[in-house]
């Protein structure tokens, strides 16, 4: 998925007023963002700076690497159809876990740009309660996208650059909808690319409607698992 490395059927999102500061929509980022059917795409937005160039493909084998991951949670994520994808596939996400909370799903593409692709702020505009949109329930299994969600509305698919690249599960048993998280190590790299991810997620404080910082910030899980688009 590297979804521009993965590109993903939705509109311009507009900015979220949620717990946790959202990063800017981005069209040099890994997923595009597609509203409607397939082959209806918007122009992409203009970029103010060159996109970084993706490095080479990599010759880590994916389907031999393990991502290690602090899981308390059980949290469980599948690339389908597979890990190896041509691009123009069409991509779903299947997540489950064995303790409840709040899923936000990140798309890292081969040059290490970050962007949150579940859920998005096109969902979040839909979406008059927001609190549970990104709920998933202890022993539940969840497909993203669903076709069958009327807040949904996007589908992904894979996309260049080619390279390896990483897809990253992370549950909050707080609630929480967008995080603000930084461009990373190139997923080439493995472990390095994951540690940078979960050692911000571990600093971040949700705001309160009062405006004053939670001292202590959510517990979190993460799964994540590298793909490669071809």
């Amino acid at each position: 998925m590297a979804l521009k490395s993965f590109s993903i059927a939705l509109m311009a999102l507009a900015v979220l007023q949620g717990p946790v500061l959202a990063q800017e929509d981005d069209a040099t980022r890994a997923v595009r963002i597609i509203e409607g059917a397939p082959g209806q795409a918007p122009e992409a937005p203009g970029s103010l700076a060159a996109p970084t160039p993706p490095p080479p493909v990599a010759t880590l084998d994916i389907r031999k690497t393990a991502i290690r991951a602090e899981n308390e949670a059980g949290l469980e994520l599948s690339i389908l159809p597979d890990v190896e994808l041509a691009a123009g596939t069409k991509v779903a996400l299947r997540v489950a876990t064995k303790k409840q909370g709040y899923l936000i799903l990140v798309d890292v593409d081969p040059a290490g740009k970050l962007t949150q692709i579940y859920p998005n702020r096109h969902m979040l505009e839909r979406r008059d309660n927001q609190d549970s949109l990104n709920l998933i329930k202890a022993g539940q299994s969840v497909t993203i996208p669903n076709r069958d969600n009327p807040y949904a509305g996007f589908e992904f698919v894979a996309s260049p650059p080619a390279g390896v690249a990483m897809l990253v599960a992370i549950l909050s048993d707080r609630p929480v909808h967008l995080l603000d998280l930084p461009d990373v190590a190139a997923p080439g790299n493995g472990q390095a690319s994951f540690d940078q991810i979960s050692e911000v997620a571990r600093r971040l404080r949700i705001a309160r409607e009062d405006g004053s910082i939670a001292p202590e910030g959510p517990r979190w899980s993460f799964d994540a698992k590298l793909y490669l688009v071809k």
